[in-house]
């Protein structure tokens, strides 16, 4: 569902006010400066994407600052990418700052001082994730704001027609997807940095800490599935299987131990249920995702040193095989 606000329905002399609320009340709290007395227009269109916020704001000339007092105000923690449409925009955080036309872009956040200053109209596309989705360290982050992406250039350009289509097909998204569009959008955002920097190893880092999780997530929502395998998986986050093998080295174990492991772990609990004591043993093993009960029998023992029988001797009455 989209929001739209506007300051063409008010008198000249209720805009200004009208203008600052809803900034602030849409992003974060700001301070706004220098609009031109009695001649304020701008308007807001607003849609989301589960949690990722898609607006475009359009203005007159103004000058937009996140204060540390704001900030200590209210707690809007938003990563946010913006892409000029229309206009001139400086863009200010972090001892830095890049002056931005249309097709460029630059990454901010709320949880920081920043400054935006437009001389005269301007049409930004704002893209706001929640800060805890995008897996930077707050050194990372503070390296990499406030620094123009040429539009002109060519991955600029995929980023910002993949964040622009977005823009006008968000709404569309099945509820359940939303997720999963943002932590591509978060992982594009991300490779983008690296690109515009000489990839670091900051930012290849903040890359590995972006899909681990999702791959994790991923294992653990599909652990019923016998099939579930390194191949299907890589497929799955747009990966080679050689790499998923490396991201889970630093890991200290393989993709089938960690498979293997939360199976085990899950089958340990659910015989210990007195609820499923009703399941049989190859029920519970089938339902954690093992197709063969002798292997699970032999896998159980030495993980537990325990048979899943004798682990579930006190409340036995399932225990058939």
């Amino acid at each position: 569902m989209s929001l739209i606000l506007s300051t063409d329905a008010l008198e000249p002399n209720e805009r200004e006010a009208y203008w600052r609320h809803i900034m602030s009340d849409t992003f974060a709290p700001v301070a706004i400066h220098s609009m031109p007395s009695g001649d304020v227009a701008g308007a807001i269109r607003a849609s989301w994407a589960g949690r990722l916020m898609i607006a475009e704001v359009r203005s007159t000339g103004q000058d937009i600052r996140r204060t540390p007092k704001l900030i200590g105000d209210a707690d809007n923690a938003y990563f946010q990418v913006a892409l000029v449409a229309g206009g001139v925009g400086r863009l200010s955080q972090d001892d830095r700052e890049a002056e931005l036309r249309p097709g460029d872009c630059a990454v901010y956040e709320t949880t920081r001082p920043f400054r935006w200053l437009f001389d005269d109209a301007w049409d930004v596309w704002v893209f706001s994730l929640p800060a805890d989705s995008v897996r930077l360290t707050e050194a990372e982050r503070r390296h990499l704001s406030a620094r123009r992406l040429d539009g002109g250039t060519g991955l600029t350009g995929v980023v910002s027609r993949f964040l622009l289509d977005l823009a006008r097909h968000g709404e569309d998204l099945p509820a359940e997807q939303s997720e999963q569009v943002l932590a591509h959008a978060s992982d594009l955002v991300i490779t983008l940095l690296g690109q515009r920097l000489g990839a670091t190893d900051a930012v290849r880092g903040a890359r590995h800490r972006s899909l681990l999780p999702r791959i994790k997530d991923y294992i653990h929502q599909h652990l019923d599935d016998p099939t579930l395998d390194p191949a299907r998986i890589a497929a799955t986050v747009h990966i080679s299987t050689r790499y998923l093998h490396k991201l889970f080295e630093a890991e200290h174990h393989t993709v089938a131990l960690y498979i293997r492991g939360l199976r085990l772990d899950r089958a340990r609990r659910d015989l210990m249920d007195p609820r499923l004591a009703h399941h049989t043993i190859a029920a519970v093993a089938h339902a954690c995702g093992f197709h063969d009960l002798s292997g699970f029998n032999r896998a159980f023992k030495a993980a537990y040193g325990v048979s899943p029988r004798d682990l579930r001797a006190p409340t036995s009455k399932g225990d058939g095989g």
